[in-house]
């Protein structure tokens, strides 16, 4: 059955008001903590959003819970082999380190989905290593729906997503006593990644504030491991989230520090999709080791491509990835063609090392491939919209394609962080509001 396409809530420009533009992204800024609401000089929030069909909404409902699974079961088969970790860039130390993780469903992951010309949904990529758009899709999305949504009669999605984390903190620190405390970690000389950071702390402190349950945000170079387990600016820790990739971490104490804290053993818990619920309170527990970052590597794409028949997946799961995971490979392995193409660096982050084939020389490509360490995944025509959107002139419409984060928050769909741009999963994208259409 062919589906309705994404639409655009504001098609023109002259729809909005400056002032209002201005309005919301003040707003944003003093309930988000955004430091300044630009990405390269251009503005980043957009007053718009993406509006999805009922049919979409549990479509992608199905998808984030079914790939959820998926990945996982991946996840937990490579991260036995350091061979296959370090044909998938792990460095030596961390996949041995990694091996000897305990594998756990990340907290929050968040899925990027795009919809073709023919209506039809593909999963291109997973984040699980330190997520972001929790401020966008809590916040932001809000103040748009308050703004333009509520009006149009549209339902909005994202309005338990803020529950929905809180609570899966919860049950991750189900075992911590009163007075425990929790490091978060992150780089101060990213002003971003420090707001971030401050969001989720005032989040968790609203709910795990009242069970007597402190936070201690801090640098990277604040923390400390001792005999004793973790320390942060001189406090001992019950457990850490960082915020800060992995992958930049390696050769540093901090590194050192948060791997061996993550392998330290840990009380027996079943095994499965869901988190623990409940464990020991001990020195040091990382809430957001190196089993992420394993989920997150589009190499670990190419693997679940590859093994797609395999019996480890439900036949529901084989289907799936059949039919909504876009053949991808690692770049030795990729086969010669001429249709189009996008090549990913295995650990790129928020669209850095996105490179479109179509732009690339014969010796750009012969020089990707020589690094290794890069995914070729097929690349889907993916359909435009006309949108409505800020610059740092004016508003200006248009057309753009947009792409559909879902959050996984204990494997299950909780709410959507979206981007919309010439070129979707570039770090140049434009974050919008999702809406979904009311039936009623």
């Amino acid at each position: 059955m062919k589906r309705c396409p994404l639409r655009a809530l504001v098609t023109r420009p002259d729809a909005l008001s400056p002032h209002a533009y201005r309005r919301f992204v003040q707003t944003a800024q003093i309930r988000a903590l955004f430091p300044d609401g630009l990405v390269a000089g251009e503005p980043y929030l957009a007053l718009n959003a993406i509006v999805l069909e009922a049919s979409d909404l549990e479509l992608l409902r199905r998808l984030t819970a079914i790939f959820s699974q998926a990945l996982f079961k991946s996840g937990r088969e490579l991260a036995r082999h350091t061979p296959a970790l370090i044909e998938l860039g792990f460095p030596w130390v961390a996949a041995e380190l990694l091996t000897a993780e305990t594998p756990r469903v990340p907290i929050i992951g968040r899925f990027d989905f795009v919809q073709d010309i023919r209506g039809h949904w593909w999963m291109l990529e997973f984040n699980a290593d330190t997520p972001s758009g929790l401020r966008e899709a809590m916040v932001a999305d809000k103040l748009v729906w308050a703004a333009i949504g509520r009006r149009a009669g549209l339902l909005r999605p994202n309005r338990g997503l803020r529950r929905a984390a809180s609570a899966a903190f919860q049950r991750v620190l189900q075992g911590l006593p009163p007075g425990a405390r929790v490091g978060l970690v992150t780089t101060a000389a990213e002003l971003e990644d420090l707001a971030q950071m401050a969001f989720t702390r005032q989040l968790l402190e609203e709910t795990l504030g009242r069970r007597g349950i402190s936070f201690t945000l801090g640098d990277i170079d604040n923390l400390r491991g001792t005999r004793s387990g973790l320390e942060l600016l001189g406090h001992p820790l019950d457990a850490l989230y960082r915020y800060i990739p992995f992958e930049g971490l390696l050769g540093t104490p901090g590194f050192t520090a948060i791997a061996e804290a993550a392998v330290r053993p840990a009380p027996a818990t079943p095994e499965g999709l869901r988190s623990p619920s409940t464990f020991r309170s001990r020195p040091g527990l990382v809430l957001n080791g190196l089993f992420g970052l394993l989920l997150q590597n589009k190499g670990l794409l190419a693997w679940l491509w590859n093994h797609r028949d395999d019996q480890m997946f439900t036949g529901e799961e084989q289907a799936a990835i059949s039919a909504h995971l876009p053949p991808t490979w690692m770049i030795a392995e990729s086969p010669e063609s001429f249709e189009p193409t996008v090549v990913k660096q295995v650990f790129g982050r928020e669209g850095e090392e996105v490179y479109f084939s179509e732009d690339l020389s014969r010796e750009q490509l012969a020089e990707l491939r020589r690094r290794r360490f890069y995914v070729v995944q097929r690349q889907i025509d993916v359909s435009e919209l006309v949108a409505a959107l800020p610059t740092a002139l004016e508003q200006q419409g248009g057309e753009v394609k947009a792409s559909v984060g879902c959050f996984a928050v204990d494997g299950r769909l909780a709410g959507f962080y979206s981007r919309v741009g010439g070129k979707v999963i570039t770090s140049r994208a434009k974050w919008v509001a999702t809406f979904v259409e009311n039936g009623e």
